[in-house]
């Protein structure tokens, strides 16, 4: 054969194999192969060497005898490994016809087989390879491809976008120059470091950390590490995804914030209903041990009218009984007076009031229900207090709720002081509410103004108390808090701007 004329090969099976072999023909997989093929024979006419060999414009046929016609023909490769069929070939071929021997016919077909799966398996992987990379560089979130050692491998666009910077200003830099503006890592400034958490134990690992971007705007990030192993299962490449998750913490603040809002007007009127029940309770007694000396007084001014004529003497005593029922009746008058108004449900109101006065109010409320306890008042109030700001509703509420538990912590009795100041230095009024009772263990300190937190069994309280306090003093832009050992009282310390009047309004509860 002429050196430089193309070997005219026929085909036995037009499967896969076949179709294999034309591909790696046209690839120029065999360089040194001068060859062309010219004939492919199968029974069927739709396998997808056949196919191929159509479109190619080769001969097709269903019959290697066929092949036989072909002038020229050099070689008949034989790649259905029928051995039946290679050896009816064989004995039927003309002599001038060469055909592969059976073994070199076995082994360059399972070496089509073989380039065949490579292929495939090559296709598949430049496939995947092509998902991967649309995913990778489409997803919102940002990622980083990052080394055992910190550095970044590989950036998605997100990422990019986010700094501000081309992919190649960022890779081979550590993640944390790229993503804290850091020149150490961000475990050394006290900050868990995902990817160490997940070098060291192999699995993913998860932080909330704070990143910058292009505008300098710190943004909080939900930071998730995912290892990559190889074979043997050691760790290569780390994931690095990152959400931004500020805006959906800020919507969630905010919400909560107008829940608890919302709740607290709500909480506030509960636990007025449930201090003003006590009250009513204590102070019925109150009031029915005067209205039983009016009554009594009374009819002693009737029986001795009814007598007859009084004698000087009988009107000096009528004029004291008159005096007795009159301060009586204006004990039980204040005491339901105070009673409708710290019952009375209104808006919130700010204005200026008399905190002092308010504070003489509450002990009128209580007066009763202290004495039957054993429970020495002390009011050690400023005489200068600036009038404060804010609704004395809601105040009047701060105070009873405080008292109350002060009552309750000491039941053999004790001394409760109520105490206001005026620091002048830093223009705050200060109330302490200040009891020698049983004291609040150290342990629940942190939860005593927790909603539903009590402790007291269920049938002194719900724990709302104190929460509402902590609310109405959050509204007034005051602060609470409180000094207390276990078996050593309690002092509840609250403290409030001073805002002056502009102007006398005459808003001082009366």
């Amino acid at each position: 054969m002429h050196k430089d004329k193309n070997m005219k090969i026929a085909v036995i099976g037009g499967g896969r194999r076949c179709e294999a072999f034309l591909k790696m023909l046209d690839s120029m997989r065999f360089p040194r192969l001068r060859a062309q093929i010219v004939a492919v024979a199968d029974l069927n006419p739709e396998a997808a060497g056949m196919q191929l060999a159509r479109r190619k414009g080769i001969t097709i046929t269903d019959d290697f005898l066929d092949f036989f016609k072909i002038p020229d023909l050099d070689l008949v490769i034989e790649l259905t490994g029928n051995e039946e069929l290679l050896e009816d070939f064989l004995r039927l071929k003309p002599p001038h016809v060469r055909v592969l021997e059976a073994t070199i016919s076995r082994l360059f077909s399972d070496t089509i087989r073989f380039m065949e799966e490579y292929l495939f398996d090559k296709h598949q992987l430049e496939l995947i390879q092509r998902v991967v990379e649309s995913i990778f560089s489409s997803i919102q979130d940002r990622v980083l491809v990052l080394s055992p050692g910190m550095k970044i491998l590989d950036v998605n666009d997100a990422m990019l976008d986010t700094l501000g910077l081309t992919k190649e200003e960022i890779l081979d830099r550590f993640c944390y120059q790229v993503t804290h503006w850091s020149v150490a890592p961000c475990n050394e400034k006290g900050h868990n470091c995902p990817l160490i958490e997940s070098r060291e134990t192999g699995r993913p690992a998860y932080a909330i950390h704070e990143h910058f971007d292009v505008n300098n705007q710190a943004r909080t990030c939900e930071v998730t590490v995912v290892p990559l192993k190889n074979s043997d299962g050691d760790v290569e490449l780390f994931i690095e995804i990152m959400r931004d998750i500020t805006d959906e913490l800020e919507r969630r603040v905010e919400q909560r914030t107008r829940f608890l809002t919302d709740n607290l007007a709500r909480l506030i009127h509960e636990d007025k209903m449930i201090a003003l029940g006590k009250l009513v309770a204590s102070s019925v007694h109150e009031i029915n041990n005067p209205l039983s000396g009016i009554h009594a007084l009374a009819r002693l001014v009737e029986q001795g009218l009814e007598a007859g004529t009084p004698s000087e003497e009988d009107l000096k005593q009528y004029r004291y009984y008159l005096h007795l029922i009159d301060t009586e009746s204006a004990r039980c008058s204040a005491i339901v007076s105070n009673l409708l108004s710290f019952a009375r449900q209104q808006k919130t109101e700010m204005k200026h009031f008399d905190l002092n006065e308010l504070i003489h109010r509450i002990a009128v409320l209580f007066g009763h229900k202290m004495g039957l306890q054993k429970i020495e008042l002390l009011l050690q109030l400023h005489e200068k207090l600036p009038r404060m700001l804010g609704d004395p509703g809601q105040i009047q509420q701060c105070l009873v709720n405080l008292v109350f538990n002060a009552m309750e912590s000491m039941p053999e009795g004790g001394t409760l002081t109520i105490r206001t100041d005026w620091e002048k230095s830093s223009n705050m009024i200060r109330i302490e509410v200040e009891d020698t009772g049983v004291g609040i263990p150290q342990e629940m300190m942190s939860r005593i103004f927790e909603p539903f937190f009590s402790t007291k069994n269920q049938e002194k309280g719900v724990g709302l108390g104190l929460s509402v306090v902590y609310g109405i003093i959050k509204e007034h832009q005051g602060t609470i808090y409180v000094r207390s050992e276990r078996g050593k009282g309690a002092n509840f310390i609250i403290r409030f701007f001073a805002y002056p009047e502009l102007e006398s309004t005459g808003d001082a509860e009366s």
